[in-house]
């Protein structure tokens, strides 16, 4: 569909590639990181750790030593070492109180560092020990020794996580004190916070020269580092949002709305709320090196700017193209604002040299994933007569002008070649399946997740293929539900009637036994016998048949049998319905289908399929009384009596139903 006469290259700068950042010492980065980052570039964070992330960012998960939140919402734990050792907050006034007043306070604290808590369970570091109390800080567990403890985290069952000075590994014990173990994290710097969660979870903080880590490891997985939204996605943050030598702030849910109260690290509510800091650099500036298009006075054509720019945020760029390292100042191309795709309007040359900058408020940075510099100049002006292109001024003009209709022809294109991306199951996101279903003919239940989505679709054109047929009906029930059903048809426990050869008599050398071909031929079946499906006067015997009053006894063969179909399954789904709702869009039209799941034992008078939905139980041991009380004599049996003893279908024993044994 493109116009252009041939395609132009282009050269891409991104993290996979690289940002043609200046070498060191060269003057042209300012406040930008992550040229590592598959994200894109954006403002460093403001303080020791311009990569993030930053102490501030982290308060909600890892609070300030001196705190711990408790086990409710609003519950709190404070450490006060030079006062009453250790406050609670009431969770209905919001003011702290001690946890042991003067009277009852056992003077135990004496060089507190950090508190944990868990549930009811309280841990505080003091010293070169870490102290363990259950009921909040009634009952005093345990005394744990370790050399310079400086964290300890309660993780779930009773075990106590302890970190130690200058080292990252952490020791396990449980509340009384005894040594469980050493577990390893290979951290690098220095912990900063420690915390637990669900599944034996251990989630580490730690600061190596002013950068802050997160690792996450613990029960059978190795330590990897973590990203924030990692963290956020399985610990909840608390309601702490700030903190500073003066003391912390939270921010709590109230009838009001969200209601955010500030306190002193002694307890007392603090007047002045803490300064507010910027996470965020507000301007940053890369100046790339020489970028080489590897052609003399090449005409550069296009700059595509792939970012993310939130309210309050800024990208602009500049270029500049020459044919050595020379130019001037007055020499830039800057792009219009807000614009993040433009034409180069540069005179020819080899090299061009790209300046980013980056601004916002504090609070948000914009992120730069990529950007694409397209060269050298081929537009769908090369197509037309040379009559159009004779002055120079209206040839650029001309360029530049149908390079507009190029690029949305460009941008055709490239939605045409990936378009059969769309039709790959396994390729396109999640909300893209319902609408590749549709183009499938399939309908989904609300209920299946995207893996059995995606297993559907890709085994539909087989489905397809086979629909109507045994297999096609279980592979669905298998790929949905996870288990293969047995599919009974009825019409197959007929004995029917057929045409067939004369039994033979010539013998086989191997077996010397006469061969038979298999089936019922006329003259060993009746083809009008009595009826045995429904009681008829003058065809059937006294209690041989049932009696039914609905349908032509005439089409009793058809409609009780033909056409009929049962799906067994040996246990029943988690959505019974979806699964009948499935079996009645998967089976054929002219077909009848039902659904049977298994149960507990033989169901006496109905069929019962062995494997399926029967088994083999041995009888529950007699017990008098609870909530369906034996009868004594006929449920159960207290001894051994004349007849033996009751016991579950044993082969090749005499298993009498009632005597012996109880089908169930």
């Amino acid at each position: 569909m493109t116009c252009t006469q041939h395609p132009a290259t282009f050269r891409l700068l991104d993290a996979h590639v690289g940002w043609e950042e200046p070498t060191d010492g060269e003057p042209g980065l300012e406040n930008i990181v992550g040229f590592d980052d598959q994200a894109g570039l954006r403002l460093a964070h403001s303080g020791p750790s311009p990569d993030g992330p930053t102490r501030a960012q982290l308060l909600p998960w890892f609070p300030d030593p001196r705190l711990a939140p408790g086990c409710g919402p609003c519950s709190w734990y404070l450490l006060v070492p030079d006062g009453p050792g250790l406050l609670r907050r009431d969770v209905c006034s919001g003011a702290w109180t001690a946890v042991w007043p003067p009277p009852c306070d056992p003077g135990l604290l004496r060089e507190p560092v950090s508190v944990a808590a868990r549930g009811h369970r309280l841990a505080v570091v003091d010293g070169d020990r870490v102290l363990v109390w259950r009921r909040e800080g009634e009952q005093l567990a345990g005394v744990i020794r370790a050399d310079e403890p400086r964290w300890a985290a309660l993780a779930p069952g009773d075990e106590i996580l302890v970190a130690c000075a200058g080292d990252t590994d952490l020791r396990r014990f449980d509340s009384t004190g005894a040594f469980r173990g050493l577990l390893r994290t290979g951290a690098q710097g220095e912990v900063v916070g420690l915390r637990t969660g669900e599944g034996r979870t251990v989630w580490l903080l730690t600061d190596d020269d002013g950068r802050l880590s997160i690792y996450r490891g613990g029960g059978q997985g190795a330590f990897h580092v973590a990203t924030v939204d990692e963290l956020a996605a399985a610990l909840p943050p608390s309601a702490l949002i700030s903190a500073d030598e003066d003391g912390f702030c939270l921010r709590e849910d109230g009838s009001d709305g969200a209601v955010t109260t500030c306190h002193t690290w002694q307890g007392g509510p603090r007047q002045t709320p803490p300064t507010a800091t910027t996470p965020y650099a507000t301007d940053g500036l890369l100046l790339t090196g020489l970028i080489d298009s590897g052609i003399s006075r090449c005409r550069w054509h296009r700059v595509r700017v792939d970012a993310e720019v939130p309210v309050g945020t800024a990208v602009s760029v500049e270029i500049v193209v020459s044919e050595d390292d020379h130019y001037d100042e007055t020499d830039w191309q800057l792009s219009p604002p807000g614009v993040t795709d433009f034409l180069v309007d540069q005179p020819p040359g080899r090299y061009l040299r790209l300046r980013l900058r980056l601004s916002g408020d504090g609070g948000a940075t914009p992120v730069v994933r990529r950007i694409r510099l397209d060269f050298p100049r081929s537009t769908s002006a090369e197509l037309l007569p040379p009559a159009y292109r004779m002055d120079p001024a209206a040839d650029d003009f001309t360029e530049r002008f149908l390079s507009l209709f190029d690029a949305s022809l460009s941008d055709l294109d490239r939605v045409i070649e990936r378009y059969p991306a769309l039709l790959d199951p396994a390729g396109v996101p999640d909300r893209v399946l319902p609408w590749l279903a549709g183009l499938l003919g399939l309908s989904f239940e609300a209920g299946w997740d995207a893996g059995t989505r995606r297993a559907l679709l890709a085994a539909a054109p087989e489905l397809y293929r086979r629909r109507g047929t045994p297999w096609a009906l279980r592979e669905a029930v298998r790929i949905v539900f996870g288990v293969s059903p047995v599919i009974d048809e009825l019409a197959t426990d007929r004995r029917w009637a057929s045409m067939r050869e004369a039994v033979g008599s010539q013998e086989s050398q191997d077996s010397q036994k006469p061969q038979k071909s298999q089936g019922l031929g006329v003259g060993e079946v009746r083809l009008f016998s009595r009826s045995s499906s429904r009681f008829r006067i003058g065809g059937s015997a006294l209690g041989a048949a049932p009696l039914r009053a609905f349908g032509a006894p005439d089409t009793d063969p058809l409609t009780a049998h033909a056409h009929r179909f049962r799906v067994l399954l040996p246990t029943a789904p988690a959505d019974e319905q979806a699964l009948r709702r499935l079996v009645e869009r998967q089976a054929p039209a002219h077909t009848v289908g039902s659904v049977r799941t298994g149960a507990a034992g033989f169901v006496v008078g109905s069929r019962s399929t062995v494997g399926v939905d029967t088994a083999f139980v041995p009888l529950p041991p007699p017990v008098l009384g609870g909530e369906r009380p034996l009868r004594l004599g006929r449920d159960g049996v207290i001894g051994p009596g004349p007849r033996g003893l009751r016991r579950g279908v044993g082969v090749g024993v005499v298993s009498a139903v009632g005597v012996h044994t109880r089908v169930w």
